[in-house]
């Protein structure tokens, strides 16, 4: 329990309406035990704008659009880890180095790292590609986005705590990764031909279009479902689709699961599904 809150008490029909406001914009389920976390982390925000409680804040989000964006960016829940679940990323290596991706050699590759968080996901995928580059030859590109305008800036900054480098292979930590010349520094960044394979973008997953024109081989949405009702669920797969390529994979969560929605989707490899369209 929050003790000596300075703006009072967040009621049930205010957190209702926050709650409301963020699954209609952004799918996100809040359920009541989720009060006390919203309190705390909209505490700052309210300072910043200089009101005096939670009542006035959530007339002011639901009148003011813009800040949608900065609400969002503290309720959202961000964790990630370098080569997180790490099965995927053998696994599509292996397909790869088999040949899966036909025209890979003329057109490259093209991925879609959905919901990024601070970008580990992103760039062990830019790393793997790399490597496998070096040998194979081939151009890849990975988009990647996320709500929350702070962790895209992380994201894009590249340096982590040096704490993290152990989720990373010892062979990708002496060719893609830099360490602080300030040794008072405990962190790394990722190396810059890695950095400029992979761009970053804002993206909430219900809206209707994305920022990029083409199709992707290879869409990367894992452990984001599990925030959203099976309606929104079967709305974000339906807009991932639209932008992956025929035969192209789509990697889910191992807690994420689509049964029962009738999509036209082959189960490949556990939580990977491959598109095919007739």
């Amino acid at each position: 329990m929050i003790k000596n809150d300075p703006y009072g008490d967040l009621s049930d029909k205010d957190f209702k309406q926050i709650s409301d406001y963020i699954y209609d914009n952004y799918g996100i389920l809040l359920y009541p035990k989720k009060k006390l976390l919203v309190k705390s982390r909209l505490q700052k925000r309210i300072k910043k704008l200089n009101l005096n409680t939670y009542s006035e804040y959530c007339k002011y989000l639901l009148n003011n659009e813009d800040e949608s964006v900065e609400m969002i960016d503290r309720i959202s829940t961000n964790k990630t880890d370098f080569f997180r679940e790490v099965s995927h990323f053998h696994y599509l290596r292996e397909e790869i180095l088999k040949g899966y991706f036909q025209d890979i050699n003329t057109n490259g590759l093209k991925i879609w790292s959905a919901a990024c968080s601070s970008g580990q996901e992103p760039y062990s995928l830019a790393m793997m590609l790399e490597d496998i580059s070096n040998t194979k030859k081939f151009n890849f590109e990975i988009m990647a986005s996320d709500i929350s305008i702070s962790m895209l800036k992380t994201a894009k900054t590249a340096i982590y705590p040096f704490a993290l480098i152990n989720q990373i292979p010892d062979n990708y930590i002496k060719k893609y990764l830099l360490k602080s010349k300030d040794n008072s520094k405990a962190q790394f960044r990722i190396a810059p031909e890695i950095r400029s394979k992979t761009k970053f973008f804002f993206h909430n997953l219900l809206a209707d279009k994305v920022k990029y024109p083409y199709n992707f081989d290879v869409i990367f949405c894992r452990n984001t479902l599990i925030y959203f009702d099976r309606e929104t669920q079967a709305k974000v797969i339906s807009k991932l689709l639209n932008k992956l390529n025929n035969n192209g994979l789509l990697f889910l969560g191992h807690s994420e699961s689509l049964i029962n929605m009738n999509l036209n989707l082959e189960v490949v490899y556990p939580s990977v599904y491959k598109k095919n369209y007739k």
